[in-house]
């Protein structure tokens, strides 16, 4: 542990963050800090396997980094329950608060949050409209409304959850569409898996000419483009009637 500093009370040169930041953790009566990568903690605390002597900055114990107050070894080793400097950095990331800007949690959350957006964008609508809000108004809901997002949990169950937290926010519900698609013979063998990857076929009809009637139910944030891709594919030959909505 020498890297971590001799007594408490011992004084250093302040150390310039640079794209750094702290992890906080108030603790034992004692307020603890520690230089990490904003990123590589995150992920840390994430559950990612990320190795720690890539996290921390120099296993630096602070009591108060901005005037470069370390803490004392011996109230580390108490505090922890343990002499080794990466086990104390690594409980010190999962139990700390992380000091990192809206902007810098929104980037690290990015592919999270685009699916989340993406699933609302597909199978929500503006009841009002019938038509789905898009993207950007979604993205502008969330923030507004202050959502959490959570890297490991389920896309459609955080959406499902973020979609009642914006509710004030913008009109938007959940909602499907019912659609009746008659085929003609020429046209089954190459638009029956088509048809059938827009959701879910409820009610499936062969007639005696080769014909086909699908009913599917369909996200209602892609009803408009699903009968237009049909139609384009079909050249038109397609019949697409929505029964229901809701």
């Amino acid at each position: 542990m020498s890297s971590i500093g001799p007594k408490s009370g011992d004084r250093s040169t302040r150390i310039d963050l640079g794209k750094n930041t702290l992890v906080r953790l108030n603790t034992h009566g004692k307020r603890l800090e520690l230089v990490v990568d904003p990123e590589l903690a995150w992920l840390l605390q994430q559950g990612d396997d990320v190795p720690i002597d890539d996290v921390v900055e120099g296993f630096i114990f602070f009591e108060n980094f901005s005037k470069g107050l370390k803490a004392g070894i011996d109230e580390l080793t108490e505090i922890f329950g343990t002499e080794n400097e990466r086990e104390m950095a690594k409980i010190m990331i999962q139990k700390g608060e992380l000091q990192i800007t809206q902007e810098q949690r929104k980037r690290f959350l990015k592919e999270k949050r685009d699916e989340i957006i993406a699933y609302l964008n597909t199978h929500a609508v503006n009841p009002k409209t019938k038509t789905p809000h898009p993207p950007n108004r979604i993205e502008k809901a969330i923030d507004d409304a202050g959502c959490r997002i959570n890297r490991n949990d389920p896309v459609k169950e955080q959406a499902l959850r973020i979609l009642k937290e914006i509710q004030s926010i913008i009109p938007i519900q959940i909602e499907s569409a019912s659609i009746e698609f008659i085929v003609p013979p020429k046209d089954t063998g190459r638009l029956y898996g088509v048809i059938q990857s827009f959701g879910e076929v409820v009610n499936e009809n062969w007639g005696n000419d080769g014909s086909l009637t699908l009913v599917v139910n369909v996200p209602a944030g892609i009803v408009a483009t699903t009968l237009e891709e049909i139609s384009d594919k079909s050249k038109g030959r397609v019949r697409s009637t929505v029964l229901t909505r809701g």
